[in-house]
């Protein structure tokens, strides 16, 4: 671990001890991880690549829960138990400050940094993006290589989210769209000109089945978000002709089991053979 990984660490902990959080970010191994609220947390990070050029642009840090037994706890049971209000914004924070302390430890030369981002924890602070933005500070990590992905949950008040967002951009992160097109989630679709996201990460039910209606609506799909000017992610690429059939429709970047599963450390994604076909 470098010196400013382990001063980051120490940064974080001091800060969490005088905010009263229950949480201690301590080393497991070569890798950092958060204890708190009765489990432990760590970070596993997915590569994103360039659809056409193969190079890994970006990792999307996902938190894995276990229990202090060491049995693993669904992501979802897990930040259930917090509603609105300063648990879930601190719980969101630890999970975030967790992956920014892992990506410092990898110290990539380049490469973006998603981090999800709940909307209930928007719902639950007005100083959008003023803590996160003096973690991402202490960390030597600039906010325009963090790009904050708002969840596909639906919240009870969606001008405080785009106010909130609005209020993420100004302090230089960039925002994506989480699983756009997802079934039951129409409002996707009103986010996308509300929120006016920089990335627009698309489910993978958009680029599954190779029937020409699909690729045609995926095709239009693809030109519309651009057209807005944000950047085509396809999520949840797992076969070579999903990957073609992404490509084909123009997207701009691939991520998925095919490309690479999300591991601890910062791997390279994977080039698919259709590219080069």
């Amino acid at each position: 671990m470098t010196n400013r990984a382990a001063h980051f660490v120490d940064w974080l902990n001091q800060r969490f001890i005088q905010q009263g959080a229950p949480v201690q970010f301590s080393h497991e191994g070569p890798r950092v991880a958060a204890h708190g609220f009765g489990v432990a947390l760590e970070s596993a990070f997915q590569p994103i690549i360039g659809a056409v050029s193969g190079r890994t642009l970006g990792w999307e840090g996902l938190v894995r829960p276990h229990s202090l037994a060491g049995e693993s706890l669904p992501v979802v049971e897990f930040l259930d138990r917090f509603a609105t209000g300063d648990d879930m914004a601190r719980v969101d924070r630890i999970c975030r400050s967790l992956h920014l302390a892992n990506f410092v430890r990898a110290t990539p030369a380049d490469g973006y940094l998603f981090l999800n981002l709940h909307p209930r924890h928007l719902l639950s602070t007005r100083r959008h993006g003023e803590v996160f933005s003096h973690i991402a500070d202490a960390a030597g990590v600039p906010p325009q290589r963090i790009v904050m992905e708002i969840l596909e949950h639906k919240t009870s008040d969606e001008a405080q989210l785009a106010d909130a967002v609005k209020a993420l951009k100004a302090r230089g992160f960039l925002i994506a769209l989480d699983d756009f097109g997802q079934e039951g989630h129409s409002v996707h679709y009103d986010r996308l000109t509300a929120l006016k996201p920089n990335i627009v990460k698309f489910d993978r039910s958009l680029i599954a089945g190779g029937s020409e209606a699909r690729r045609y609506l995926l095709g239009r799909l693809v030109s519309a978000v651009h057209a807005l000017g944000a950047t085509v992610v396809a999520e949840g690429v797992e076969t070579e002709d999903e990957a073609q059939i992404a490509r084909d429709a123009g997207v701009d970047m691939l991520q998925g089991y095919l490309i690479g599963r999300p591991h601890g450390e910062l791997s390279e994604g994977r080039l698919p053979l259709a590219a080069n076909a």
